[in-house]
């Protein structure tokens, strides 16, 4: 009972460090989140890239052997499908969450190293048709399907100023996260072969991003930064072209009218680049299929295969998934799962921390009533015992000539034990003193002058029972001289006392430790020694000690920031501070 009463209690801390300390796990355990989830995330990209190129292969390869109904129907070419493919690189919202729905990771137009470049070849290796960017645009000259028609503008055709510049913008702006809106007034036209060169374009750009729904691309909102209107010379281009003014879209039963307009496809630099990287592959074998990095994050999955006879006279077709997995939809949501992770961690640890800190503060206000309680109860002792000792000194002279042996024995024997529970009493008071000094004086203190203080005042002592005294000290020390002066002599005193007769005690010290090493009749158990009034085995309880020397040292030490390590081996007591 008496050890868990006076168990060494550790060092109070606050909220504030206990807090600090325990977000050192959140934060290793985060930096190892992020380490795996950044390579988890790499590898799950990699394989949505290789899947989709894969599939958009085999889409547009069916659609070029069997053809579509919409070209049909719609009078829709072939490119239109090809060249919205690029539009995404391939969908997901999140590295980890998956809804089940289309969602938008990487895209053609909002990452500068992302893309999705298409290309059917010929048998002599010639691009017969590919997405590389045009502008799209459908004309009504009526109300049913049968009345619409697709037009297109390919920059590769015509070397005109305006558009050139147009597509440069596009790309440029889409890349910043722009988003460009197209009215088209009036057009030069081929219906024959559905080409158009556009007269009167209003352009309107939007700050905003694209997203999802249903298959669908939407604007968030519709603020716009700015809106112009582009007037282009077609010049020379015109002459096998047929001019042509639309009307508004709000009257109804007037055409023609002009309805969908976008540009649409991979950006021609882009596009280019990834043709001249590739373009051996359509001298491979009849499919072939693989993937190879530009750099630490950007990947390149590949594909191609020959194709059966068909009306476009193509012989071959290749699809390249260009993917960058540090795009900025994967970043956001890595950071955003990062984020959870410190943040859900964090919680749980100011959690832990509140509940320690609560159990930390119902500790120490029992401890600041222990140790209150030991004062009281020293300080009102003090009294009756200095009584009781006056009182006996007194009977011991009025008796001393008349009284007899057995009288004064026990006369003496009073004052003995009331010196010794005085003695318990003042060392008591001395060990919650030295617990609660709050502020310190540190100065230079010499090592060497106050190990010769402390040892001076056992100088008798030491004669008396042939003790021989050693010390080899040197150096200085910052520290509460006082406070530093408590813990040696007490642990000097402890030598002193334990050392066996005719032993020796040998006190050094330099920049970095204090010892005090002293020889004893025997080996000492030194488990719980540092406690308040534990005096060990035998070999220490039968000595006039109280156990409370080296609980105030080891306070002392404290106090200064320093730590007492004590052990005994081969008859030899070791105490040492350790600055």
């Amino acid at each position: 009972m008496k050890k868990k009463l006076f168990k060494r209690k550790p060092k109070r801390t606050t909220f504030l460090k206990m807090f600090v300390k325990a977000m050192i796990l959140p934060v290793l355990f985060t930096c190892f989140i992020g380490y795996n989830l950044k390579n988890f995330g790499i590898s799950y990209l990699q394989s949505e890239a290789e899947k989709l190129n894969i599939s958009d292969l085999n889409s547009f390869v069916r659609q070029i052997e069997q053809g579509s109904e919409l070209e049909q129907e719609w009078d829709r070419p072939i490119e239109l499908p090809l060249t919205v493919s690029s539009v995404r690189v391939f969908s997901s919202e999140g590295i980890v969450i998956d809804t089940g729905e289309q969602h938008i990771l990487a895209t053609t137009y909002d990452d500068e190293k992302s893309a999705s470049a298409k290309w059917s070849f010929d048998s002599e290796g010639n691009i017969i048709f590919s997405n590389r960017a045009r502008l799209w645009a459908l004309l009504s000259f009526g109300s049913t399907p049968e009345e619409r028609q697709y037009f297109y503008y390919d920059p590769q055709d015509f070397d005109i100023p305006e558009m050139n510049s147009l597509f440069e913008d596009f790309f440029r702006g889409s890349e910043k996260g722009f988003t460009y809106g197209l009215k088209i007034r009036s057009v030069y036209w081929n219906k024959e072969n559905n080409k158009i060169i556009p007269h009167v374009i209003e352009v309107s750009v939007y700050k905003d991003d694209l997203f999802l729904s249903d298959g669908q691309l939407f604007l968030k909102d519709d603020k716009h930064v700015e809106r112009k209107e582009v007037v282009i010379d077609a010049g020379q281009y015109a002459e096998d072209f047929e001019y042509m003014e639309f009307t508004e879209e709000k009257l109804p039963d007037v055409y023609p009218k002009m309805g969908m307009v976008l540009i649409v496809g991979v950006n021609p630099v882009k596009f280019d680049q990834i043709y001249e990287q590739y373009k051996d592959v359509t001298m491979k074998p009849k499919y072939d299929q693989g993937m190879s990095s530009n750099d630490e994050y950007t990947y390149d999955f590949y594909a191609k295969t020959d194709l059966n006879e068909n009306k476009y006279g193509a012989s071959g077709f290749i699809s390249v998934t260009r993917v960058n997995a540090k795009n900025r939809h994967s970043v956001i949501k890595f950071w955003f799962v990062l984020g959870a992770v410190f943040l859900i961690s964090t919680l749980i640890a100011f959690v832990c921390c509140l509940v320690k800190n609560a159990k930390n503060k119902a500790q120490y206000a029992f401890e600041d009533y222990q140790r209150a309680l030991t004062n009281n109860l020293a300080h009102d002792l003090k009294t009756p015992l200095a009584v009781i000792g006056g009182y006996a000194e007194n009977l011991i002279e009025m008796r001393k000539d008349c009284g007899s042996e057995k009288e004064l024995g026990y006369l003496s024997s009073i004052m003995k034990n009331v010196a010794y529970t005085d003695d318990i009493i003042a060392k008591t008071l001395k060990l919650s003193e030295t617990e609660q000094i709050k502020k310190l004086n540190k100065t230079k203190v010499d090592i060497k002058e106050l190990a010769e203080s402390a040892a001076d005042k056992y100088r008798t002592a030491l004669e008396e029972r042939n003790i021989e005294l050693k010390i080899d000290a040197a150096g200085e020390v910052t520290a509460d001289r006082d406070i530093l002066g408590t813990a040696v002599e007490n642990l000097v005193s402890n030598a002193v006392k334990y050392t066996r007769n005719d032993g020796t005690i040998r006190i050094t010290a330099d920049k970095k430790r204090l010892c005090v090493v002293n020889d004893t009749a025997e080996n000492i158990n030194t488990k719980d020694l540092l406690m308040p009034f534990v005096k060990g085995d035998k070999a220490r309880s039968d000595k006039n000690g109280h156990g409370l020397g080296l609980a105030i040292a080891n306070a002392a030490a404290a106090r200064n920031g320093f730590r007492l390590k004590i052990d005994c081996r081969d008859k030899k007591f070791k105490a040492t501070i350790e600055y």
